[in-house]
């Protein structure tokens, strides 16, 4: 799925993949010193991930004092995964939120959902749902899907120029923080093992270095100069990094200062099929 206003840039071709088993040693030495209290496993799409179920267990192994491992998915892919259901044990907590990004693909999706959780499923739309979800799914056995109508996507940090090109805004950073989405709902990220404040601080310069933005030489210096948490630097910096971890940051200027909702537009990116 090629979104319109991704806040992961997967409408274009950005790539990258974390293997569990590259990872798991340095999430190992982060569960000694941190607690994480909603763990979300996001993408692209995570169910491309070939160790998707590895993630899962591996999660909630490390940090077993949470309530479950939530994985959010557009759902395409939720009959294509071996050890899905095992995963998603909701005894462990585990679950799966599903955004539905295209309307007329809700119904091809609920049907899948349905065959996932069996002849036991009952369905409920419910917008009070303490977790927020529109639809909720469960079976017998208690699995839970939750899903959500997101067919409009806030304005994306990466502007396309006419010339095929990509740039970022030049926003007073005070403001662009102030009306932030990851601010507001706290989504500190962890990729690769390092801690960011938000998701655009770790991906736009990756992305820059995929594309390279039409940006000057001292923006591209800035965009580069935001420095995560690693685990070998928590014990000097950590307490520090954490502190700060709500406030503005001067990468700020580079995301919209208002974010408007709009609605999402596909284009066709053809992806390889493959079942694990």
């Amino acid at each position: 799925m090629t979104c319109s206003g991704c806040n992961r840039f997967n409408n274009y071709k950005f790539s990258g993949l974390q293997r569990w088993d590259e990872a798991e040693p340095i999430l190992a030495q982060w569960a000694e010193k941190i607690d994480i209290r909603h763990p979300v496993i996001l993408g692209g799409e995570p169910l491309l991930n070939p160790d998707i179920v590895k993630w899962i267990k591996g999660i909630r192994k490390l940090w077993p004092n949470h309530s479950g491992v939530q994985v959010q998915s557009n759902g395409t892919r939720i009959d294509r995964v071996p050890g899905l259901a095992e995963a998603l044990d909701p005894v462990q907590g585990n679950w799966l939120g599903i955004s539905i990004h295209d309307p007329t693909d809700r119904e091809n999706i609920f049907a899948k959902v349905r065959n996932f959780l069996g002849p036991t499923v009952v369905e409920t739309q419910n917008s009070n749902d303490p977790i927020g979800s529109k639809y909720q799914f469960v079976n017998a056995s208690k699995m839970k899907i939750h899903a959500w109508d997101s067919d409009k996507f806030v304005q994306s940090s990466i502007i396309d120029l006419p010339t095929g090109g990509h740039t970022l805004h030049q926003s007073d950073p005070t403001l662009a923080h102030e009306n932030c989405t990851y601010r507001r709902f706290k989504n500190y990220h962890m990729i690769r093992g390092k801690i960011y404040k938000c998701g655009p601080a770790a991906l736009l310069p990756e992305f820059d270095d995929q594309f390279q933005f039409d940006i000057s030489e001292q923006d591209r210096q800035l965009l580069h100069s935001y420095r995560p948490l690693t685990v070998d630097e928590y014990d000097s910096r950590g307490q520090e990094f954490l502190a700060a971890i709500d406030d503005v940051i001067p990468q700020c200027k580079f995301c919209p200062e208002n974010y408007d909702y709009k609605p999402i537009t596909f284009g066709i990116k053809k992806v390889k099929s493959a079942n694990w």
